[in-house]
């Protein structure tokens, strides 16, 4: 397969022509397609004519391939006709066709027909909500090209006909599509008697009697052309015969000319050329030789049809009964889509006391005998009206169509009534009755679908019964029941309010949003982080025949391509739309949305993986800051809103919180959380070692233990067995060096003869951007095909990848979080059935992480460590602080990113609009890729929108170049946002924290500015970077304390889950006074280690979010000792953490806090008398007399007298400095 060659001035693709002119006649070259806009051209000796992959390789990429509007003449003046790329098969064989990839052009062919029809009078018009009915209606049935009938449908059909037998699915749908039916004479509209000669005489002998599928009549040249391509002239002309087939490789025009064409050579010629140049081969016929049925161009096109025999022998021959069972699901779509049709063309009434009366000719196309032939109707149109009933229930809509009549025509006594149409298959026309003729095609490319206009739903549905929707979930997704949550999610979207998913991973989050869309009149926009997350939704869909959707991203790399497919989901051709964050940043992104609501609502909006938005999550993205703002400002239509949903599988409290704000989700009742996030099919393992032993540990579990785990050998394990094959991720920090993704590759095909796939979201040195693209593409569907067994990746691929039998997961280094973690390993065991989870842990210089993971310890101090460690001394720990250091760069480096953003913008405080590239200094100190100084760029940037000096900024990524909407906010206002940021996350730091900004006041402006800046950055920094490295220490914890199954899960589920103590932290984290004295009455009632345990569990995660509250901090401290598994220095740094903030950050009076840690100091020590008193000495080292006092006063006898002699010994000092000095 050739690389598409890209034109190098304005990026269309090139077509290869032919010099007519000048030095370089009748020589070949490569021309702009958008010709003659762009007159750019390259010499065809200058294309490097190698292949880029190889065709096995290509047919597995994920292609961006858009559909054409197919306009051509119906079959008679007074009818209309519309195309359709849609057909219904078993779920057997839909997954025999994805998994072995199908031949694109056959499946074409097999799913694409016509539905010629009357032009109605529209007898019967539809009100709004029946429209919304009928909307939702259409998306279901139209939902994919190749799709799934119902459930009901399926087995019926099984019943009246035998089961599939053990047949190649392409041979069968080969056989289908040559077969045909037996057709009656057709009367087609054409121009001319020898068209007509052409068509029923000529054609039916060079084609075979399934002729008509491969013969287009008069198609419009704009459906031929490519959209890039100036048709002007040509657009509405349109061609006589158009001849394509699957597995012949020129796509034939026939032009039949007679006296009329003498007059239009020139435009004829013009005509010819851009249909050439479109790789169309061109034969003009004059009329005189098809009168004759002979001369030279009929046999130019007889040898071009030549092969087609040999096409067609290839085919097997399949017996009837398999070609019934196929056909009859085809043949049931069709007929419920011919239904749809009527109904919105006036032809069916929704409130009518007259039945249904629906005929066939289904008994005369040679395949069914009458028997059979009813039956299929039958069901067909029941299954039909009981589809339509349920929704109709729920949009609360009554129907009155009463119980259809269906027969067959040939038994069937015409007599004019309403409510009444005739099916064709056979082609036979009767005049008495509406006729909606059915035929198969073949058009070389997909057909576009139009959608149905409709209203957005104004106001939400009723709440609807689970069983009503479970009748859609076994529909639309083959799932018997809902799992936990997902019901309560759909319900909340349906009623049209916005909701927040918290389930872990593989609880099936992605459903709510896709059964709920499907139930909701317009299309859905899914903002996802990755563009691999977005290619797996999308292959999932496809998996369970919804197909209609598209991913807008820079995989799309020509810009006219996006246009074009924001433009065809503008149109409703995408039911789906997954696009990055980043895209809403892009004033030509926004202003496309705008367009397309004015016809097409916005039915839902979709943030995946929502924890992005927060700053606090372990995925942030700056781009996801404005996403509650402008979805809802750029989604609307007719002033509706649409509901958003956002999904997530971990998150802490205060990312919730954050969450919700940034996404304006207000509803108390809008967060959805499971009972238990425990998945106990998922067991779990660590590995202690060095980091030097790192590799012989893997090869160890991976070619011993693990095989044992499963009671199978070692080659067993590494074998591809379809659904059996025991899959597998070992996740690594990073692509490149010793502990990269190709090294432990390398490693583990050396000591196993195993070659893994490797996965990274971006490039490893030495390969070439797209070809890493292509490779992704391409090793996903592997794996994902049970292809590929194994895969090393980093955690690029962690999130959201769905496959069912992933049996386990290796992590070759500590997770930066229990969560990231849980997400991680919780790609294992989907299925339910039995995997592992196991961390290879090095942890080489214990003493050094302890300082490292010390709260007090700076960010700034831990990346001077860490630059100045030599290489081979790295381990685990320092490897996970590199990178939190290269995220957290030091409140100095961000603020002068800042303040280097102020200078370049000039004067920030009136109101207005300023642009802004990149300044040199950020491009200098940012590493070579430009993405990185402009991801410094944009968070300094949203530093300035968190205090209120920016309102809103859009990026042209093409120019690096920021357009920036300033706010002219006054120094009061700037501190009165700052206040609500701060509040927003903690309500007792707000007051000190104000009290701080307003000492600013008397500063100039600009200045003012700048050290609000400084401000914001201290806050963020005792906040978010230490909850980060929170969050570390708390897996790094897990990870060390007693590592069973058992353990470890408890460990996670304290973290994760709700306990009886939530409540009252949530109190705490509320309390204006820091909630000292709760805390007392928390721990006053922890009667137990278990209970001591549990409580520890949930203060760690309310620390990750909250890493300086210093009644956390003690709680943590005190929770510690109390549990059966306690560390002495853990206890400690979280107590002396605590006295310190709760005096510097907090500002709590100095009597209050005394108070404080005496009564812990009193109670660490009816536990661990030693580290009570260590603790009394660390306080007072202070020498603070009113501390040490309160001490002597609140503490047991046993330990006051070590303060007391303290104070005894300073005061004696004291006296005998002053006798000296006296």
């Amino acid at each position: 397969m050739m690389a598409e060659v890209k034109c190098p001035k304005c990026g269309s693709p090139m077509i290869l022509r032919t010099a007519k002119r000048g030095p370089n006649a009748g020589k070949k070259f490569y021309g702009c397609s958008r010709y003659p806009k762009c007159k750019e051209t390259i010499p065809i000796e200058s294309i490097d004519t190698e292949t880029v992959e190889s065709e096995k390789k290509e047919q597995f990429l994920i292609k961006t391939t858009f559909p054409r509007n197919l306009i051509a003449r119906p079959i008679s003046q007074d009818y209309q006709v519309r195309f359709f790329e849609t057909v219904a098969i078993p779920e057997d064989l839909l997954e025999k066709i994805v998994l072995e990839d199908a031949e694109e052009e056959i499946l074409k062919a097999f799913s694409q027909w016509r539905i010629d029809f009357p032009v109605g009078d529209f007898k019967s018009i539809l009100n709004e909500k029946q429209r919304q009915i009928i909307s939702v209606l259409e998306k279901i049935l139209t939902r994919g090209r190749i799709t799934l009938p119902s459930p009901k449908i399926e087995k019926e059909f099984k019943d009246i006909f035998e089961l599939l037998r053990n047949k190649s699915p392409i041979s069968l749908i080969y056989s289908l599509v040559i077969r045909g039916y037996d057709k009656a004479k057709k009367r087609l509209w054409l121009d001319s008697k020898e068209e007509k000669i052409f068509y029923e005489d000529i054609l039916p002998k060079l084609l075979g009697k399934n002729y008509e599928q491969f013969v287009l009549p008069q198609v419009e040249i704009s459906s031929l052309l490519s959209p890039n391509i100036n048709m002007d002239t040509t657009r509405y002309q349109r061609v006589d015969f158009a001849i394509f087939l699957p597995g012949l490789k020129e796509k034939i025009i026939v032009e039949i000319d007679g006296e009329y064409h003498k007059k239009h050579t020139e435009s004829d010629k013009e005509r010819d050329r851009l249909l050439q140049e479109c790789g169309y081969t061109v034969i003009r016929i004059q009329a005189n030789e098809i009168q004759k049925k002979e001369g030279p161009q009929l046999s130019v096109l007889s040898s071009k049809l030549s092969t087609i025999k040999e096409i067609f022998s290839k085919v097997p021959i399949l017996s009837n009964d398999e070609i019934k069972f196929i056909l009859s699901f085809k043949i049931a779509h069709q007929i419920q889509i011919v239904l749809l049709q009527a109904i919105q063309s006036g032809f069916l009434a929704l409130e009518d006391k007259e039945p249904w009366h629906i005929v066939t000719d289904l008994d005369e196309i040679g395949i069914f005998n009458k028997e059979e032939a009813l039956a299929i109707l039958k069901k067909s149109v029941e299954d039909f009206v009981e589809l339509l009933g349920k929704l109709s229930k729920l949009y609360s809509v009554k129907l009155n169509i009463g119980k259809p009549i269906c027969n067959l025509i040939s038994e069937y006594t015409i007599t004019e009534s309403p409510n009444t149409i005739y099916i064709s298959f056979s082609e036979k026309i009767t005049a008495d009755l509406p006729t909606f003729h059915v035929q198969n095609i073949y058009f070389p490319f997909h057909i576009a679908t139009s959608s149905f206009p409709t209203t957005p739903l104004i106001e939400g549905l009723e709440k609807p019964e689970e069983k009503d929707l479970e009748y859609f979930l076994q529909y639309l997704f083959r799932k018997p029941y809902f799992w936990e949550g997902q019901y309560d999610g759909i319900t909340r979207v349906l009623q049209g309010k916005d909701t927040l998913l918290l389930l872990p991973t593989g609880a099936g989050k992605s459903l709510v949003y896709q059964l709920a869309s499907l139930l909701l009149p317009g299309r859905t926009v899914v903002i996802d982080p990755i563009i691999s997350l977005m290619e797996d939704q999308i292959d999932n869909l496809a998996m369970i025949g919804i197909d209609r959707c598209i991913a807008i991203t820079s995989q799309i790399i020509d810009a006219q391509d996006r246009s074009q497919a924001i433009q065809l989901f503008g149109q409703g051709e995408y039911l789906f739309a997954y696009v990055a964050p980043e895209r809403f940043q892009t004033i030509e992104f926004r202003e496309s949305l705008r367009t397309l609501t004015i016809h097409t609502p916005i039915a839902l909006i979709v943030v995946d993986e929502a924890h992005c938005v927060s700053e606090w999550g372990h995925d942030f993205r700056t781009a996801y800051l404005n996403i509650g703002r402008t979805t809802r400002e750029y989604c609307k239509s007719e002033g509706k809103v649409p509901p958003l949903l956002a999904l997530t599988g971990t998150a802490s409290r205060a990312v919730l919180k954050d969450i919700q704000r940034e996404l304006q989700i207000e509803d108390f009742d809008a967060i959805i959380t499971p009972k238990s996030f425990d998945r106990k099919e998922l067991k779990f393992h660590i590995v202690y070692c060095k980091s030097q032993e790192k590799f012989a540990r893997l090869k160890g579990y991976i070619g011993q233990k693990l095989p044992g785990l499963f009671n199978i050998s070692a080659s067993t394990l590494y074998q591809t067995r379809g659904k059996k094959t025991y899959s597998g991720l070992i996740f690594c920090p990073h692509i490149e060096g010793e502990f990269g993704i190709k090294k432990v590759a390398d490693e583990i095909k050396k000591a196993l003869g195993v070659s893994p796939g490797i996965y990274a979201g971006k490039e490893p040195k030495h390969w070439n951007p797209n070809q890493w693209r292509y490779h992704k593409q391409y090793v996903t569907k592997e794996f994902k095909r049970n292809k590929i067994p194994l895969l090393v990746c980093t955690k690029a691929f962690g999130m959201g990848i769905d496959k069912p039998n992933i049996r386990y997961t290796i992590h070759f280094g500590i997770p930066p979080s229990i969560e990231s973690f849980y997400q991680e390993a919780g790609r294992a065991g989907r299925d339910r059935k039995t995997a592992y989870c196991c961390i290879i842990v090095s942890n080489d210089n214990p003493e050094r992480s302890k300082k490292l993971l010390n709260p007090n310890t700076k960010v700034e101090e831990i990346d001077e460590i860490i630059r100045n460690l030599p290489w081979e001394e790295n381990d685990d720990i320092t490897r996970v602080l590199y990178f939190h250091t290269k995220a957290f760069r030091g409140i100095a480096k961000e603020k002068h990113d800042v303040e280097e953003l102020l200078q370049h913008i000039g004067d920030v405080s009136k109101r207005g609009i300023k642009i802004l590239s990149i300044p040199d200094r950020i491009k200098q100190e940012a590493d070579k890729y430009k993405k990185q100084a402009r991801e410094i760029t944009e968070k300094a940037l949203y530093r300035l929108l968190l205090i209120g000096v920016v309102s809103d900024y859009t990026i042209d990524y093409s120019r690096d170049e920021f357009t920036i909407q300033l706010s002219g906010a006054s120094k009061e206002e700037i501190i009165e946002t700052y206040g609500k940021y701060v509040e927003g996350y903690l309500s007792s730091r707000r007051q000190t924290e104000v009290e701080k900004a307003s000492r600013l006041l008397s500063l100039p402006y600009s200045d003012f500015v700048r050290e609000m800046v400084g401000l914001l950055l201290h806050f963020i920094y005792d906040v978010i970077e230490r909850g980060r490295r929170r969050a570390f220490y708390e897996m790094v914890l897990a990870c060390s304390e007693s590592p069973t199954d058992e353990n470890i899960r408890k460990r996670i589920l304290q973290y994760l889950e709700a306990t009886e103590y939530t409540k009252v932290l949530e109190e705490i984290i509320s309390d204006e006074k820091a909630g000292i004295i709760k805390c007392r009455d928390i721990f006053d009632n922890v009667c137990s280690p278990n209970e001591a345990a549990e409580l520890r569990g949930q203060v760690s995660r309310y620390l990750e979010s909250y890493p300086d509250h210093p009644v956390l901090l003690m709680l943590r401290a005190l929770s510690e000792i109390f549990s059966r598994e306690k560390k002495r220095e853990v206890a400690k740094q979280n107590f002396i953490a605590s006295i310190s903030s709760a005096l510097t950050n907090y500002g709590i009076n100095g009597d209050t806090v005394f108070d404080f840690a005496a009564w812990a100091v009193s109670k660490l020590a009816t536990r661990d008398k030693k580290l009570a008193k260590e603790l009394i000495f660390e306080l007072i080292k202070s020498s603070d007399r009113y501390l040490i006092r309160t001490l002597i006063k609140k503490l047991p006898i046993e330990l006051a007298e070590i303060p007391a002699w303290f104070l005894l010994t300073k005061i004696l000092h004291d006296c005998n400095s002053l006798v000296i000095n006296k």
